[in-house]
């Protein structure tokens, strides 16, 4: 296997995809707890994530799942859900077993980006590489 494959193919096997669209991650998520994909607090979440700058778009999918990359098979073959829960003065939290994130229904945009903002930058994932 080493001596038919390249060693950019060979890492991506190994440690998964750095590239990919985040557009994509909004496409295979599933909703529960009350949200849905139109619920506007979703909505505003797909915005700010959007928003970010890619160094910190990696952080968060470290953040849900526990690696900043996808596996080699695509965003496709990984399963994403958000869930709502009550407390608006929580964080949100992720669950990286299960890709699972905890999101209160903030009241508005700033508050949202603000209390995701400190969730995802003082988080550490599994990476093995």
């Amino acid at each position: 296997l080493l001596n038919v494959c390249k060693k950019s193919v060979f890492r991506s096997l190994v440690s998964g995809m750095h590239d990919f669209n985040f557009a994509d991650l909004e496409q295979i998520t599933e909703y529960k707890g009350g949200y849905s994909p139109d619920d506007p607090v979703i909505r505003t979440f797909w915005e700010v994530v959007q928003e970010l700058e890619l160094g910190l778009k990696k952080k968060f999918l470290c953040f849900l799942t526990g690696s900043d990359r996808i596996p080699i098979h695509g965003i496709h073959s990984i399963k994403i859900i958000i869930q709502k829960v009550k407390d608006n003065s929580r964080l949100p939290v992720a669950h990286t077993c299960f890709n699972l994130l905890d999101l209160p229904p903030y009241a508005n945009k700033e508050m949202l980006k603000e209390k995701l903002l400190l969730a995802i930058k003082n988080t550490e994932g599994f990476g093995l590489v």
